[in-house]
């Protein structure tokens, strides 16, 4: 069962980080959406981190497929591709920064 939980928050989990994503590329050029889902994907994992239910389960799997590392790495890439190097570090720093942060206040909130 708990496969089933986890299964289904992963076929939830992408298409939310894309839609996501997809909506503030169209809105700016700094990738906002792919640190939006990495920030709230972590702070979720924090939530949950020690929760042995399906539930739990289940979200881990739905967090795990809303961040992502591939997009994050695509989106660095891209910014010293195009020598944006503020662009590169602010994104470097914010994403993995707020990530941290976030998933310790879940684990705050979670106590």
């Amino acid at each position: 069962m708990r496969l089933v939980f986890f299964l289904v928050g992963a076929a939830l989990g992408a298409p939310t980080r894309y839609l996501i994503d997809t909506y503030f590329r169209s809105q700016y050029r700094f990738p906002v959406g792919i640190l939006a889902v990495n920030v709230l994907g972590s702070f979720l994992i924090g939530l949950v981190a020690e929760a042995q239910s399906n539930l739990a389960f289940g979200l881990l799997g739905f967090c795990g497929s809303l961040t992502t590392w591939s997009a994050f790495a695509l989106d660095l890439f891209d910014s010293a591709d195009r020598g944006r190097p503020k662009e590169f570090a602010v994104n470097l720093i914010a994403n993995y920064g707020l990530g941290v942060v976030a998933a310790l206040i879940g684990l705050w909130v979670a106590q």
